[in-house]
């Protein structure tokens, strides 16, 4: 087993965040030895993604993201836009297939869900694996104009009905890139403002960890059970593993 690397980073802006994130992905790509890195983040101010396949004007407002000076910037890995505040984002850069299996997308998911799932029962959640496909509850198939919380793919976490986590995936030769974003707190109405979404339509799909555990959970809290699910799940004899963490 390779190297594992957990790491929970200080807020950043977005565009830093994604070129950190794009930038591990490509160190993966061209190394000769297998490495996994875990990355726990924050935004240093409300800021829009969009999938790599999206167009930010059938997507977004751009007037009122303008407006609220909320930015936008473009994810390397795919899914539906998601305006990122308080929330914890993760992102899992590997290229060793003993770890992570990499015949196909729903083996991956899936193990990180697990790992997901893990943490959030640290907390009192339970939550469950979507069985659903990307397709949105709310128009046809592969729908990139709506944000990625209106509706669940296969093995993303739901907690009463209600999505807990969003994911999106970029698969190279030989490594892979998953994000996630796992929401603290959700202020539905500049969500739905700047995703140009019903607020009331979000709430009823979409659910912080914060309202799910019924008590207020930190980025610190939050970080250290998935850390703890993370190297239990993926690691659990210790082997390989290096412990590396920065504010």
């Amino acid at each position: 087993m390779g190297e594992l690397r957990i790491l929970s980073d200080r807020p950043r802006p977005g565009d830093q965040n994604m070129t950190i994130d794009q930038s591990r992905l490509e160190r993966a790509e061209i190394s000769k030895k297998p490495l996994t890195v875990i990355r726990f983040y924050r935004w240093n101010r409300p800021t829009v993604s969009l999938g790599i396949h999206q167009e930010p004007a059938k997507a977004v407002d751009l007037a009122y993201c303008d407006e609220a000076g909320i930015p936008t910037v473009s994810r390397p890995t795919g899914g539906r836009a998601v305006l990122h505040g308080n929330e914890l984002t993760y992102s899992v850069v590997s290229n060793d297939v003993e770890m992570f299996p990499l015949q196909g997308l729903l083996p991956v998911y899936q193990l990180i869900a697990e790992c997901l799932e893990g943490g959030l029962h640290e907390l009192g959640i339970r939550a469950t694996h979507s069985a659903g496909q990307r397709k949105s509850a709310f128009g046809s198939l592969y729908d990139w104009t709506k944000p990625c919380f209106t509706s669940p793919s296969r093995h993303e976490l739901m907690y009463k009905g209600r999505k807990i986590v969003g994911s999106a995936q970029r698969r190279l030769k030989r490594s892979f890139l998953q994000h996630g974003s796992v929401p603290i707190e959700i202020d539905y109405e500049v969500m739905g403002r700047a995703l140009r979404f019903e607020a009331a339509s979000l709430r009823k799909n979409m659910i912080s960890v914060s309202e799910a555990a019924g008590r207020q959970i930190t980025f610190e809290e939050l970080a250290n059970v998935f850390e703890f699910s993370f190297q239990q799940r993926l690691c659990p004899d210790n082997r390989g593993r290096i412990k590396s963490r920065y504010r």
